[in-house]
């Protein structure tokens, strides 16, 4: 459902008052829910890029009727680890240009 011009005119000035008077809590609220760390984003995605590469080995040495389901698995995981991969070494943009000031209490 969406807001009104009204309401959106309303929920800008608050959040100009909310940015005023608590600038460190705007920035928090701002950048909206926290994503997995770096390091943790890269160690997801070797991990599962070694596992997706021992799924394509096992269709390689074992023959089975699982094959294909195996082969799939092993391509998606290695999607998966490129996928992750490239978005831990960006850089997060978010991050970087959200400024605030030190706490002045």
């Amino acid at each position: 459902m969406a807001l009104s011009e009204h309401e959106e005119n309303v929920l800008a000035e608050i959040e100009r008052q909310l940015a005023a008077e608590d600038p460190r809590f705007a920035a928090k609220a701002r950048r909206g829910p926290r994503s997995l760390s770096r390091t943790l984003r890269l160690r997801l995605a070797i991990l599962s890029a070694i596992v997706g590469v021992l799924l394509l080995a096992m269709l390689a040495i074992f023959a089975s009727p699982w094959n294909l389901v195996s082969g799939g698995a092993g391509m998606l995981l290695l999607l998966l680890a490129i996928v992750t991969g490239a978005s831990a070494l960006t850089r997060d943009d978010d991050e970087q240009q959200v400024s605030v000031p030190p706490d002045e209490r």
